[in-house]
């Protein structure tokens, strides 16, 4: 492999794959980072603070705290005395009693412990989007193609992630200063919704050279009518706003992203259905992909996964936040403990729940990137075993 070859591979492959590892890592860190600084505001011992699982690469004990690292950051915990959690460290510590432990302070601080990754989640995301309107968008020329449809009229077309549209029907989005008109997303979909199953010229950037793209779109139906599919996501260039007017606009923004996510979950557990949801292998895929496209990409994706983290982890079931969250209600509730059993069953139930849950996700996140050979493959290693 030559130098300039492994430059390219280095940049395009390595690079983002290590920004979206460590940017998942940075999610799981600031979640756990939340019960962490809870617990020592209020004077509950930590054993453990760990991040990731698998081998592990980094130990070092600070106070009382014995701090790891593992080398898969998919995951992570922090030990809290006095706390007994399925997958919480070895639960050396789960029974202590004691000013230190969990279990002796009131139910208000138990609360703020147990909300301390969802709140510091939330925070992260407010902070990206307001920072994002603070420094602005880096393209402001075009509407930048984040994302393709598979076999819509987008690839069919040729149209790839990262191209930067400039043009429909040779009517540009650009301005005589080449800045993006502030109505292009407007004439853009005017385009494509008028004219179904038409073919239409997308002028895109691609490697800063200008490549006409002639596209037949797809049709489909809103409200009886028929309107033109492209099957192409976009990312809108984010404006430079001054300080104030950032910080209103990133919380407006936040606060949408929220209540759409909190529309998906609802709509995700009402038809019972895992349409759209992703696992482990498609987060991971979609990170790398984000990351392809710049740091600011990268942050946007993160904030949204931060805020799908912070909202699952309100469902109140019993490896979840929210679990516990309930637990610690219902005694505050009834004056007296759960029984430990009882707490034990449902904790070991929902972790069940969700591993399994997790390797559905990745075979079907595996057949989705990879096609039709990954899944005739482990069809035909299963019907050799005789499971299928």
């Amino acid at each position: 492999m030559s130098f300039d070859a492994l430059y390219v591979f280095l940049g395009v492959k390595v690079l983002p794959l290590a920004y979206a590892i460590i940017g998942f890592g940075l999610l799981i860190a600031i979640h756990e980072c939340g019960h962490f600084l809870f617990c020592k505001l209020f004077g509950i011992h930590t054993p453990t603070f760990s991040i990731g699982f698998g081998p592990e690469i980094f130990r070092r004990k600070i106070g009382k705290t014995d701090f790891r690292l593992a080398a898969i950051p998919m995951g992570g915990y922090v030990e809290i005395a006095g706390l007994a959690e399925v997958g919480q460290g070895d639960q050396a510590h789960s029974q202590v009693t004691g000013p230190e432990s969990f279990d002796s302070k009131p139910y208000w601080q138990k609360l703020l412990v147990l909300s301390g990754g969802i709140i510091f989640n939330l925070i992260f995301a407010y902070l990206v989007f307001c920072g994002l309107f603070m420094i602005g968008s880096s393209n402001q020329q075009g509407l930048m193609v984040s994302g393709v449809v598979k076999a819509s009229a987008a690839e069919k077309g040729g149209l790839k992630a990262g191209d930067v549209i400039i043009a429909i029907n040779q009517d540009s989005l650009r301005d005589e200063s080449h800045n993006l008109r502030e109505n292009a997303q407007e004439m853009l979909l005017k385009a494509i919704r008028s004219n179904p199953e038409k073919a239409v010229t997308i002028t895109v950037e691609r490697d800063n050279k200008p490549t006409d793209l002639a596209i037949t779109l797809g049709e489909r139906k809103e409200g009886g009518e028929s309107i033109g599919s492209l099957g192409a996501e976009l990312r809108t260039p984010i404006p430079r706003l001054p300080f104030f007017q950032a910080i209103k606009a990133g919380i407006h923004a936040t606060n949408g992203w929220i209540i759409a996510i909190v529309y998906s979950v609802k709509q995700l557990i009402t038809q019972r259905s895992l349409e759209g949801a992703g696992g482990p292998v498609m987060i991971m895929s979609m990170s790398f992909d984000a990351a392809q496209h710049g740091l600011l990409a990268l942050l946007t994706f993160l904030a949204l996964i931060s805020i799908n983290l912070a909202l699952i982890n309100v469902l109140p079931i019993g490896a979840l936040d929210g679990g516990q969250i309930f637990f610690v209600t219902l005694e505050a509730i009834i004056g007296r403990k759960l029984p430990l059993l009882f707490k034990n069953i449902v904790n070991i139930t929902s972790w069940l729940f969700f591993i399994s849950l997790a390797v559905f996700l990745t075979y079907r996140d595996i057949a989705t990137l990879f096609g039709t050979k990954i899944t005739g493959v482990v069809k035909k290693l299963l019907s050799i075993a005789g499971l299928r």
